[in-house]
């Protein structure tokens, strides 16, 4: 049943309304209604409140985790000795590989297990990570989108719609409360893996039957259904925001699916592991949700510098039954100084160059960021590239060619990589037919397999 005009805005009032309803009193409405306040105090009452919380959790982690306490005991720390971000950085970063080995040690002994969800990486940067969230926690990360989205447009009662990869691991005894979840939220998901013109076809006549207020989509799949819409001339899909993640969000790709859709392309960060870190606000400051976050930026070993690229840190405050702290998730940004225009008191952070994955490491301690090829490329017929970095001075670079992508084109590009990498690297150009996604849908326009590691100390070697 296609709904119009004053028929559709009856049913999205009958929807909000249910919405309300269900959702009321539950833990999910409640945190809620608390971030939609906080995210309006001074910035010193917000750090002031997480940083209350990060000394409940090194308490509770002391006290009941016996990784973390094991961790501080090697150190003689106690929660008392951490009164500063300093004393805090004192204890070992967290990886992947370790959360792997150390599973059982990262359980806390008061968790209730049977109402854990296990939750698994994709393992877009070669290491696949599970990891294990409790139910205050998927309120509080649940809360957090709500309110993101109403950044970008979304009100109660009206539809998203999630151009997406896989969904999150739900347990048999979640199915319930997951279906209540996307029923109340209005939640519909458009698998992304297979963007084929019939299935954008497909995905095109749904949106304009069923128009969505807010769409969520990876980056490299909106994008090219951006495209697809723009050349074959399908218009009137006015949804009033797209929030893309999952992958880095580049200048020109913001540009054409804010054309194509006329709206605001609103920037998010965040994963599986942890849920929405920071999120762009109407006004474009990309805010960090630190009331559910304690957000680090270390280069070389220390804090790192407003709008120095540091390897991020994230400290979940809500996870209690399965504590991260200073989890290093792999990806590259740095802290920002000041306020928004837009009045909110949430400190603000910059997405510096993605993954560290895609992060090349040149001859000479130099680094390339990854972005550098999106915006060398984009005025070239090729329908996809990826850069390939197998060791320190070899370069691959696959292409799917246009028609109109010459060879004087190609030896361009070539001597301008040999350029910025400073002549020292071997470039290699590779014709394919296509380039596949990650396992979880997510496309990688750059792959280093020896990437940097900017949260061990060293002496500086470059920019």
């Amino acid at each position: 049943m296609v709904l119009v005009g004053a028929n559709r805005e009856i049913h999205a009032a009958a929807i909000a309304a249910g919405y309300r309803l269900i959702m009321r009193g539950k833990p999910v409405a409640r945190r809620a209604d608390e971030l939609d306040a906080s995210q309006w105090w001074s910035q010193s009452r917000v750090l002031a409140l997480q940083w209350e919380k990060l000394e409940r959790l090194l308490e509770h982690a002391y006290r009941q985790v016996p990784y973390y306490r094991q961790a501080m005991l090697e150190r003689d720390l106690t929660p008392a000795d951490i009164r500063t971000p300093a004393d805090f950085a004192k204890l070992p970063i967290l990886t992947k590989a370790l959360i792997n080995e150390h599973q059982a040690d990262l359980f806390a002994a008061n968790a209730d297990r049977a109402k854990v969800i296990r939750t698994a990486s994709g393992g877009s940067t070669g290491v696949p990570v599970t990891v294990y969230h409790d139910p205050a926690f998927v309120a509080a990360y649940q809360a957090v989108k709500l309110r993101n989205f109403g950044w970008a447009g979304w009100r109660p009662g009206r539809a998203w719609v999630r151009l997406w990869g896989s969904q999150f691991d739900v347990k048999p005894h979640q199915v319930l409360k997951q279906r209540v979840w996307d029923k109340a939220t209005r939640v519909r998901v458009m698998p992304c893996f297979d963007m084929t013109e019939a299935t954008m076809a497909v995905y095109a006549a749904d949106l304009m039957q069923n128009p969505p207020d807010v769409i969520e989509a990876y980056v490299t799949p909106m994008y090219h259904f951006a495209r697809f819409l723009e050349e074959r001339r399908i218009t009137g899909i006015r949804p009033r925001g797209i929030i893309c993640s999952a992958e880095m969000l580049f200048d020109h790709q913001r540009a054409t699916i804010q054309r194509v859709f006329g709206c605001k392309v609103y920037n998010r960060y965040g994963g599986r592991e942890m849920g929405d870190i920071a999120h762009e606000c109407p006004e474009g400051g990309f805010h960090i949700n630190a009331e559910n976050y304690f957000v680090e930026f270390v280069r070389d070993g220390r804090p790192a510098a407003p709008g120095e690229p540091g390897d991020i840190l994230l400290t979940a405050l809500d996870l209690y039954s399965f504590p991260l702290l200073r989890y290093r998730v792999e990806d590259v940004g740095s802290p920002a100084d000041g306020l928004c225009a837009c009045g909110r008191g949430l400190p603000l952070m910059r997405m510096v160059e993605g993954r560290v994955q895609d992060i090349l490491t040149l001859p000479g301690g130099r680094y390339l960021p990854g972005e550098f090829f999106p915006h060398l490329f984009k005025d070239f017929d090729m329908a996809q590239f990826q850069v390939v970095q197998e060791t320190l001075d070899h370069l691959t670079v696959r292409m799917v060619r246009g028609p109109r992508l010459t060879g004087d084109q190609i030896a361009y590009l070539t001597q301008r990589i040999h350029e910025y990498t400073g002549g020292t690297v071997t470039v290699d150009i590779e014709f394919v037919e296509s380039i596949p996604a990650t396992a979880s849908g997510k496309f990688r326009y750059t792959i280093s397999h020896v990437p940097p590691d900017f949260s061990r100390t060293r002496e500086p070697a470059g920019v």
